[in-house]
């Protein structure tokens, strides 16, 4: 399997034998001393964890990188034409972005290879380096906005691998026109009331409000708040281990009144969570990927 010019746009962009040749080679492949490339970060939205990763990916490899956190390139700038100079300056642009059609605009018109950090509506990094967990398992519950980004990503790209999929989701929130695009849609429900399972099962959970939302707190609290998990999910189902897109907001307090947040604060501190072991995923997702990306390496194993 090669990886080589190979755009990742969002999850749509991945066949399943290539979630699972990525997936399998995680563990199998040997830091390379390659790459003569010149690589850019392009930071658009606040981050610390996938930022951090993909930094630490870097440095182990030992390779070079720009990091360019000004937004006004591209909410000021001709777009394409800014793509052209990324194009001219960059074999590689790593891109977290307000706007799927930036980065489709970037990949189309700087010739550089472009891989999704983040987006408004997709975050393929995160889902991908879950799935190290989440494809060995037969039933996962999804616990939150159907519309999140993390939300979409797994969900794409569980249904390439046939698993069982809960979405327990305000009905506010579900969205029929992409689940038209999913391609096993018979392996997916969507509830509003919580479907008891005998079965063991993992709980994905995402955050409600992504790094600097400032708008409609006091709203979406009020119709996510029944789809937190807390003590008494934990004694309906019959759960291994939650699953979280960090950060957590803790209690938040808005004009007076306090609110908590997608996952009560003494579960996202109990063993059911390992935030940790999915952020050592994170990295070893990226190297591979950027390892099956290099021109000359054909084979994984």
């Amino acid at each position: 399997m090669n990886f080589y010019n190979k755009h990742l746009l969002n999850d749509f962009n991945f066949k399943k034998y290539e979630i699972l040749s990525l997936l399998e080679s995680v563990n199998k492949l040997n830091c390379l001393s390659f790459f003569n490339k010149k690589i850019c970060i392009l930071n658009e939205k606040q981050s610390l964890r996938t930022i951090n990763s993909l930094i630490n990916v870097f440095n182990l490899l030992n390779l070079k990188f720009t990091v360019i956190n000004n937004k006004h390139n591209i909410k000021k700038e001709n777009i394409k034409d800014f793509s052209r100079t990324l194009g001219l300056l960059y074999d590689y642009v790593f891109i977290r972005s307000n706007n799927d059609n930036i980065i489709k605009i970037i990949s189309k018109f700087s010739g550089s290879v472009v891989i999704n950090l983040l987006s408004n509506g997709f975050h393929p990094i995160q889902s991908i380096s879950d799935l190290n967990i989440l494809y060995k398992k037969k039933l996962i519950y999804l616990f939150g906005d159907f519309n999140s980004n993390v939300f979409r990503s797994i969900i794409i790209n569980l249904s390439k691998l046939n698993i069982n999929i809960i979405i327990f989701s305000p009905k506010i929130y579900w969205n029929f026109i992409f689940l038209k695009k999913i391609f096993n849609k018979k392996k997916i429900i969507i509830t509003e009331k919580i479907i008891i399972s005998k079965k063991n099962c993992l709980i994905y959970n995402d955050v409600w409000f992504s790094m600097g939302e400032t708008s409609n707190f006091i709203n979406k609290i009020k119709l996510l708040i029944n789809f937190q998990i807390n003590k008494k999910i934990l004694k309906i189902l019959k759960i291994e281990k939650i699953f979280h897109c960090l950060p957590c907001f803790k209690n938040i307090k808005i004009k007076k009144i306090n609110f908590e947040s997608e996952i009560k604060e003494n579960i996202f501190e109990s063993n059911f969570t390992f935030f940790e072991k999915q952020i050592n995923k994170k990295i070893s997702i990226i190297k591979s990927y950027i390892i099956l990306g290099e021109k000359n390496f054909f084979k994984i194993f």
